[in-house]
């Protein structure tokens, strides 16, 4: 598979994209196309790799192109894209963006091998998730092989599943971490120790859930649950009304998932 000569379309924030650190990718990179000819020199010198392009038709014999961007442009930098340049199955790879591969639009007709690219958060640019085009998935394979980076295909349509796990493993789990904080605090600890203490309780609990999946919950937890629900709301209640609901509505969701 030629992969030399590949495009990128991409704004100046490319350079804090993971783009900028694949250094297989930037070998083969051909030409650069920003909002004007100025930014894509600027670009191309920062990356050390590429050629500025003053039109979206210098893509037109790239094997594989790259689109790098805010997600609120990526739609009319696609359609400019699918407008302006001759498509031969040409492979197009949506990078760090929510929106799946086959998501209808201008690009989608245009007969273009589309497949997204995602880093994985917290694992250093060393684990990625790709879905869409069998290709496409390909050339991005040997790209990442190229470079000793793990990729994770997706199945076709699953990136939401892929958005709602790294969600519910960080922003979802915040307010939780963070209840259990307050709660140990009004209950007399300092904040050093109640965030000791709900740090050392939830890796452990992670711990237990890798090794032993769904098994890690058991009776025993289920009624110390129900027994908290029972009797030690209007205690918690008194302190902090909140924090009783975010407790009552946790352990509600709890004793419900398992």
């Amino acid at each position: 598979m030629k992969l030399q000569g590949m495009g990128l379309v991409c704004t100046g924030s490319v350079t804090q994209s993971f783009l900028a650190r694949m250094p297989a990718l930037l070998a083969r990179l051909g030409p650069v196309k920003a909002s004007s000819f100025r930014v894509g020199r600027q670009i191309s010198r920062s990356l050390r790799a590429g050629q500025s392009a003053s039109h979206f038709s210098a893509l037109e014999t790239c094997p594989v192109v790259w689109f790098a961007m805010p997600e609120t442009m990526l739609e009319r930098a696609l359609s400019e894209f699918a407008t302006q340049t001759p498509i031969h199955k040409t492979m197009v790879v949506l990078c760090d963006c929510e929106r799946q591969s086959s998501r209808p639009g201008m690009l989608s007709r245009t007969g273009a091998r589309v497949a997204s690219l995602n880093a994985v958060p917290e694992f250093n640019e060393r684990l990625f998730i790709a879905e869409g085009h069998p290709d496409t998935l390909r050339a991005i394979r040997r790209l990442t092989e190229l470079e000793d980076r793990k990729l994770i295909e997706l199945q076709s349509g699953m990136k939401p599943l892929f958005f709602a796990g790294t969600r519910f493993a960080a922003p979802l789990l915040l307010p939780w971490i963070a209840a259990a904080v307050e709660s140990l605090r009004l209950a007399g600890f300092t904040r050093a120790e109640a965030a000791a203490v709900g740090e050392n309780i939830g890796i452990r609990t992670l711990y237990r859930y890798t090794k032993a999946g769904p098994r890690a919950w058991n009776r025993k937890t289920a009624a110390s649950l129900r027994h908290g629900l029972e009797h030690d709301l209007e205690t918690i209640r008194g302190r902090d009304r909140r924090l009783s609901e975010i407790y009552e509505q946790g352990i509600r969701i709890a004793l419900a998932k398992f």
